[in-house]
């Protein structure tokens, strides 16, 4: 007869996982209902969780994991010798006192280059969180340029951390890396253990500032958030420190909370207000109250602006997830594509003429985009996307820099009216063969940078070029044969 621990968590997270439980856990298994307690409250239930632990190499960590819970010892804390600032100047810091006013965050804005700033500049914070900021000794020694392909744990990402604790009563912990949202989980540095910065540091903090710390454990899988009371929940976007999951939930310092699924729809980082038919950030809801917040504040967001006045909505259940389709005062109706975790995957809109920077640029999962009468694009957009395979944006003139700069999936892509295509245009992309631009004129530096897949380029009316990428050159060079090219 099969385990009643397995049973529920197979019911509950998929079969694969419950075989790998199976696998991990055999003593465990045998105290009915410890391995089935331990799981619910350290992971929201997902079918997701086995593929996440493994294909990140995941599998031992998340085996020493459950077993600290086996092995947890209720030992009183030792008293240590040190303080933070002693711990951290051993590990080369400089600890700072705690920052107390909003122009104390703003000291350290220095030390981060543009577009990497994060969000905890932008105010508000010390509100929610208690807020430190270390700083390596040799900072001034370690420059972002000799950084051209970022990962978290390098020194230059490490070497300006903010640390900061929520006010609750479980004061949950994040340590913020220098890229901000350049590189994986950056909200997770050191995988938000003290003691991975140097031994003793969480008692360290503990103790000198009164704080209770939640128990990480040293355990993180990328694109999870834990809360304070310890559980892993996969979140879909972070923005503004609000992590945006599946089944309307947000986390917030480590706070979870769900949004009424008969007042609000939330996806990606938007909720649909389900009586107003209104499209509003997430961080606009009150999560005390569930309501609209009475006040708030000048805010701009290029998808929300591309939508227009909005006067009704429906949503339309299909076997992939949902379609919005939103009917605007005036114009056709914009039609939103959601999978089944309310993530945007497809996006047409017929009546958007400009499209502002920063387009959705948090999002990784949208395949689709048609906007055909669009004339300019903005800088940014689909910044973090590594998905959009077909792109209709026939009519436009102007893309602005950073334009897909993570994507990897195009391989062709046809811009009929494009004039000027501005700096890091799909800067990552290794993906793309053909290219057609019949009347572009500029074409800016880091085009398609690390591309070396290109086969054929069609610009016959291009004039200047600040191209880096070597093999892209040569392909101009090979393509376009015109004396009046400049460089």
């Amino acid at each position: 007869m099969i385990n009643s621990d397995l049973k529920y968590i197979k019911k509950h997270y998929g079969e694969k996982f419950a075989h790998l439980c199976r696998d991990l856990f055999p003593t465990i298994l045998e105290t009915e209902g410890l391995l089935k307690d331990i799981i619910t409250k350290h992971f929201a239930p997902s079918r997701n969780l086995y593929y996440d632990i493994t294909k990140h190499g995941l599998v031992d960590d998340f085996k020493d994991f459950v077993y600290c819970f086996i092995n947890l010892e209720n030992d009183t804390m030792q008293s240590v010798g040190l303080s933070p600032e002693e711990l951290l100047l051993q590990a080369g810091y400089i600890l700072y006192p705690e920052c107390q006013t909003e122009a104390d965050i703003q000291k350290f804005i220095k030390y981060y280059a543009s577009g990497e700033e994060l969000c905890t500049f932008g105010g508000r914070r010390l509100t929610t969180c208690r807020v430190w900021f270390a700083v390596k000794e040799n900072v001034d020694e370690i420059k972002r340029e000799n950084f051209p392909h970022p990962t978290r744990q390098d020194e230059y990402g490490t070497s300006v951390i903010s640390i900061q604790f929520s006010r609750t009563g479980n004061n949950y912990l994040s340590i913020k890396n220098r890229y901000n949202h350049m590189v994986n989980n950056p909200d997770a540095t050191f995988s938000n253990d003290l003691d991975n910065i140097i031994p003793g540091l969480s008692q360290a903090f503990a103790q000198h500032y009164g704080l209770t710390i939640n128990g990480g454990k040293n355990f993180e899988i990328p694109n999870y958030v834990q809360t304070s009371n310890g559980e892993f929940i996969k979140y879909n976007i972070e923005h503004d420190n609000i992590y945006c999951c599946a089944n309307n939930i947000i986390v917030c310092n480590g706070e979870e909370r769900q949004l009424p699924p008969e007042k609000f729809l939330l996806f990606d980082n938007y909720v649909l207000d389900l009586e107003t038919s209104r499209v509003l950030p997430a961080n606009a809801i009150d999560l005390k109250t569930n309501r609209v917040k009475s006040y708030l504040p000048p805010y701009r967001d290029a998808f929300i602006e591309s939508l227009g006045e909005i006067k009704s909505a429906k949503r339309v259940l299909n076997k992939d997830g949902m379609k919005i389709i939103l009917t605007p005062e005036e114009g056709e109706p914009v039609e939103i594509d959601l999978n089944n975790r309310n993530q945007i995957v497809g996006y047409s809109n017929t009546n958007v003429e400009i499209i502002g920077n920063d387009f959705l640029d948090y999002n990784t999962t949208l395949t689709t985009l048609s906007v055909p009468n669009a004339k300019e694009i903005g800088s940014n957009c689909l910044y973090f996307n590594t998905t959009l395979t077909t792109l209709d944006a026939s009519n436009a003139t102007k893309f602005g820099s950073g334009f897909l700069n993570n994507n990897n999936s195009l391989t062709t892509l046809y811009l009929p009216k494009a004039e000027i295509i501005s700096n890091a245009f799909l800067y990552y992309n290794n993906s793309l063969r053909e290219l057609y631009l019949p009347n572009v004129q500029f074409i800016d530096m880091l085009f398609l940078n690390h591309n070396t897949t290109l086969k054929k380029l069609y610009a016959p009316k291009l004039k200047t070029y600040s191209i880096t990428n070597e093999y892209i050159l040569n392909l101009i060079k090979k393509e376009i044969s015109s004396d009046s090219l400049e460089r």
